[in-house]
């Protein structure tokens, strides 16, 4: 996914690995909150006030394959009481469609559809999805993009100096 990514991308990315923040970790969570919202994520309740993780996000169409992914943000407090803000993604794709089972009539009896009440189930009934048969490993990355996401949110003024701080490095370096 990296392989296509700016020069500019990578580097404002990276950046936010090194940002620690001496806020109050209710104001890093409420930013990280935000921005998961803005990218259509619900979030999932936590007894951890510095943790935040989302349920199934489903992209793609279910008849021809689809992108599965959820998020977790987590706010690791260091010994001089700052935050350093963490995002991992977990996501697998799945292949080949997913579909639910028809329900089937015994092979012995001869009747009517109609005479016997299906039995099966009528809708897909799920609170947490699972993924289906055919889907790739779930893999666990670190998301660099939604750290930098909350920087963003937070220090805005900080983050627009890093940008032009970048953007000076990437010219410099392709003359």
């Amino acid at each position: 996914m990296t392989g296509c990514a700016t020069p500019q991308k990578v580097l404002l990315e990276q950046t936010s690995s090194y940002v620690v923040y001496d806020l109050p970790t209710g104001t890093v969570m409420k930013a990280a909150e935000e921005v998961l919202g803005e990218r259509g994520y619900a979030l999932l309740p936590s007894k951890d006030p510095r943790f935040v993780h989302t349920p199934w996000k489903v992209d793609g169409n279910f008849d021809m394959g689809s992108r599965w992914s959820r998020l977790y943000v987590e706010a690791q407090p260091r010994p001089d009481g700052r935050l350093r803000v963490r995002a991992y993604e977990l996501y697998a794709s799945t292949y080949g469609g997913r579909s639910q089972l028809l329900p089937a009539m015994p092979a012995d009896q001869n009747y009517a559809p109609d005479e016997v009440p299906n039995n099966g189930p009528t809708v897909l009934l799920a609170a947490e999805p699972t993924l289906p048969m055919r889907s790739s490993r779930p893999v666990m990355r670190r998301n660099q993009e939604l750290e930098w996401a909350i920087l963003e949110r937070l220090n805005p003024e900080f983050a627009g100096h890093v940008k032009e701080q970048v953007d000076l490095y990437v010219a410099r370096a392709a003359h």
